[in-house]
């Protein structure tokens, strides 16, 4: 058992395929500081560590309690709680900046997204959980509770180029995938 994972369904938890993409980009990159966006219960901080003992991370959640959770757990790391809409950095601060499943739960994902490229110094991980289709313009579904808004692949990748990245690279490869990652690198 992974440290977390009994907050999340093994099908969420540490090694999760979406995870071992994040661990494997962030050796790939050689991140040497990041900050996680929606941190949860440290699940990716612990999939960090693993990584690369030696990493600068930052944490920060909306939720008090996830907050409260990493930092009895994990006190050696660096934890926030904070609103992706209003990040309390300065610009380019983090070499890597990973948001994952939390796009989908903003009504505007673009602002949401507009900060973590701004705090973002070279790369931006995000990862869509749903609704990335080709006709799924602004639907919303109550979920478990949580509100889940649905975007469209053109309309993602349109704001995404926008930015006039240095390259953007999607996980998986293909477009209308039910769950897709981007990696924006920034000029």
């Amino acid at each position: 058992m992974h440290p977390g994972d009994f907050l999340q369904s093994p099908e969420e938890g540490y090694d999760k395929a979406v995870r071992q993409l994040y661990r494997a980009l962030l050796s790939m990159l050689n991140v040497q500081n990041m900050l996680e966006v929606g941190c949860g219960p440290g699940v990716d901080y612990a999939g960090a560590m693993n990584t690369n003992p030696n990493i600068d991370y930052t944490g920060l959640d909306i939720t008090p309690q996830m907050i409260d959770y990493c930092r009895r757990n994990y006190p050696e790391g660096r934890f926030l709680q904070g609103d992706i809409h209003r990040l309390p950095f300065a610009d380019n601060a983090f070499q890597f900046v990973y948001c994952k499943d939390v796009l989908n739960h903003l009504d505007d994902w673009k602002a949401g997204f507009s900060e973590l490229y701004r705090v973002s110094q070279r790369f931006v991980l995000v990862n869509f959980f749903s609704g990335l289709g080709a006709n799924s313009f602004n639907q919303k579904e109550l979920r478990d509770g949580y509100m889940i808004n649905f975007f469209d692949w053109n309309e993602v990748m349109s704001e995404i180029y926008s930015y006039n990245p240095l390259a953007i690279t999607c996980y998986p490869r293909d477009s209308y995938q039910e769950e897709v990652s981007i990696l924006i690198q920034k000029p």
